[in-house]
């Protein structure tokens, strides 16, 4: 399998270099199918993001209008008033990214063609159980809930993705930076009500 896995890309944030990649504004976009994306939505703060996954589904036009959302969510009803924690809980829903209010940044991560159609890529066989195994904070788990974010559980998510040859990245901090420093300059765009922003840079990840 991780001889057709792809390497993360991200798009420069900055005006069109020499190098080739663009920056694209768009107030809506439409997605490429069979393509897993990082997306970032707005949580009410400018410097930190709710952190997810997204397959667009390739039956629906325009492609990102619906798709699975892979994320962690708190709940809010299990607050730990003894920590000052949330307990959190993996979901798999379906969301249309292209037209959320929500949505800052989309990155584009790998091509997952090659895991079969939407159905199988999403499904029981494919993606969803690589997101099951990422650990998150449960009773008498060693991780901690105030120390656990959907920054987190993206980040050993990605890791995981790595290890089962869907993606190529060899630094997960780097990606992680990239991602960040992306976002900063989407919320620019974002805070004017001029959309979201969405990239490529061949030179984010190694």
């Amino acid at each position: 399998m991780s001889s057709t896995a792809s390497t993360p890309t991200v798009e420069s944030p900055d005006s069109p270099p020499d190098d080739g990649t663009t920056t694209v504004w768009h107030e809506t976009i439409e997605l490429e199918a069979n393509r897993l994306y990082a997306v970032l939505t707005y949580r009410g703060d400018l410097a930190s993001w709710n952190w997810t996954f997204f397959v667009p589904n390739s039956n629906v036009s325009p492609i990102g209008s619906s798709g699975t959302l892979f994320h962690v969510v708190s709940n809010m009803s299990d607050h730990d008033p003894s920590s000052g924690a949330d307990h959190w809980r993996f979901e798999a829903e379906t969301k249309n990214i292209v037209s959320s209010p929500l949505v800052v940044a989309v990155v584009r991560l790998a091509d997952v063609g090659f895991l079969g159609q939407y159905e199988d890529v999403v499904g029981q066989d494919s993606l969803l159980p690589m997101f099951n195994t990422v650990a998150i904070p449960k009773i008498g788990s060693d991780i901690h809930p105030a120390e656990f974010s959907s920054r987190t559980w993206f980040l050993e998510a990605i890791c995981t993705l790595h290890d089962c040859g869907v993606i190529t990245c060899d630094d997960v901090w780097l990606l992680e930076r990239e991602i960040r420093r992306f976002a900063f300059t989407a919320m620019d765009k974002y805070l004017q009500n001029k959309g979201m922003l969405s990239s490529t840079d061949r030179e984010c990840f190694l």
